[in-house]
């Protein structure tokens, strides 16, 4: 399997009143990794929605295992684990980069839909790009 690497700073405006990342927060970080590997991969989100196809997350399971905090790098790692006729699930793991300790994990299924919201086939290109 492929594993793919996005980096990011914590801002502060993400933070929760302890100071730390707020657990909703995460789901926007793990979004921005899979959303920047598809336009590294050659397939941009936008351009993917311009042809009527979408991806949609129908499900996630994350376990959260120490703060992030303020001015923090961290390390979103993404690769397909499994894959189905019309959907795919991810193994995300985000990671303090000074630190190396983990962060949070995650594995997040997504399906392919249409225009109109139903499911579809995954695409050669994806199955390609993460397997």
């Amino acid at each position: 399997m492929k594993k793919f690497t996005q980096i990011l700073k914590v801002r502060s405006y993400e933070l929760d009143a302890q100071g730390h990342v707020n657990y909703a927060v995460y789901l926007s970080y793990l979004e921005f990794a899979r959303v920047a590997t598809m336009e590294q991969l050659g397939i941009p989100f936008q351009d993917y929605l311009q042809r009527g196809k979408g991806i949609v997350i129908v499900e996630a399971h994350i376990k959260y295992l120490r703060p992030a905090t303020l001015g923090d790098e961290l390390e979103i790692t993404l690769e397909g684990i499994e894959r189905g006729r019309t959907s795919l699930t991810f193994r995300q793991d985000i990671v303090h980069r000074r630190t190396g300790a983990k962060v949070l994990e995650a594995e997040l299924v997504a399906v392919f839909i249409n225009r109109e919201g139903k499911p579809r086939p995954m695409d050669e290109e994806f199955r390609q790009a993460f397997f």
